[in-house]
């Protein structure tokens, strides 16, 4: 954590399509874990293009807890989307992500606090027995060392719950628009000379619903991704 006195700021930005049955849950538990350990905490829900009855709950719970923010897209765009728009109003020092289906605990974030730097970006990764499905955690295991392979990093897990110093975050111009984003993050923050800190952490199973991850047309969208940010980090060093 920052060795001035003062405890951090953070905001949260909770990228939310159709998860009307974990969204509550999951404010409440980043709200009762975060809340107590930081000076001021800001949760901006996103919600991208529900049809179920996310939009009401989101608002609701902007009502009933101070700190919360609410964005709505009309459409669904992509869960990078969500996570640039929150980054454009975010107000703390800090800013992380945290799904609204509630399969993280916010107890990942915790352990990250007492790392936090102004040059530093601290990750989650899980350890132990994993329950997600083998197909996903091949994939998984396939994206993360083609992206160590392309960038030269030897990052254990690329996904997980990660905390920038905002005022780094917002010197990248960000370009995924989907899963992929967090990806690019780490890298440009890892190009750009912070220090990585990784953590490990228990996956928490989902209690509804399915991961939206991993399904055929995301995993396209993710190459596209991939793609754009190459193209985009080689144009910066052409400039």
């Amino acid at each position: 954590m920052d060795t001035t006195n003062t405890l951090p700021r953070m905001s949260v930005c909770m990228p939310a399509l159709n998860e009307e049955k974990t969204l509550r849950a999951a404010v409440e538990d980043l709200r009762s874990q975060l809340s107590p350990r930081l000076s001021w905490l800001e949760i901006i829900i996103v919600n991208d293009g529900s049809t179920d009855s996310t939009p009401l709950c989101a608002q609701e719970l902007a009502k009933e807890f101070a700190g919360i923010k609410v964005i709505h897209h009309q459409r669904r765009i992509g869960v990078g989307s969500c996570y640039r728009d929150a980054l454009a109003v975010a107000e703390g020092d800090y800013y992380t992500w945290f799904p609204a289906d509630h399969e993280n605990a916010a107890v990942e974030l915790v352990h990250c606090l007492q790392y936090l730097r102004p040059d530093v970006v601290v990750t989650s990764h899980h350890k132990g027995c994993d329950p997600r499905m083998l197909r996903r955690k091949v994939v998984s295991a396939i994206y993360t060392r083609l992206l160590n392979s392309l960038f030269g990093f030897k990052v254990t897990y690329y996904n997980g719950l990660t905390i920038f110093p905002l005022r780094v975050l917002r010197s990248f111009e960000l370009v995924s628009d989907g899963f992929v984003f967090q990806a690019e993050a780490m890298i440009r923050a890892l190009r750009s000379g912070c220090r990585l800190i990784e953590l490990q952490a228990p996956l928490k199973e989902r209690t509804w619903g399915k991961s939206k991850a991993f399904t055929l047309s995301s995993l396209v969208h993710a190459g596209g991704d991939a793609l754009r940010i190459i193209r985009s980090m080689h144009a910066r060093r052409m400039r």
